[in-house]
């Protein structure tokens, strides 16, 4: 395993942690439906986003085939 691969495991676990200890924390404070209710706003939010999102650079043009010429051969 090289060293990115491993740093990128790391921060994904401590993400997933992160965000579990976060909605259990949430639930404790705002109670089970007003979480229901961010999660779906924010997934909403996030659909939206997505949807709407313009493509950053524009679609590079494909590079015209060349074609060999066949040789005649005498």
């Amino acid at each position: 395993m090289n060293r990115t691969t491993f740093r990128n495991t790391v921060l994904g676990i401590g993400a997933t942690a992160a965000a579990l200890a976060l909605g259990y924390f949430g639930v404790q404070y705002f109670g089970k439906n007003n979480m229901f209710t961010i999660a779906a706003a924010v997934g909403g939010g996030g659909v939206i986003s997505y949807v709407l999102q313009k493509p950053s650079q524009p679609e590079a043009p494909t590079a015209p085939v060349k074609t060999q010429r066949r040789r005649n051969k005498s």
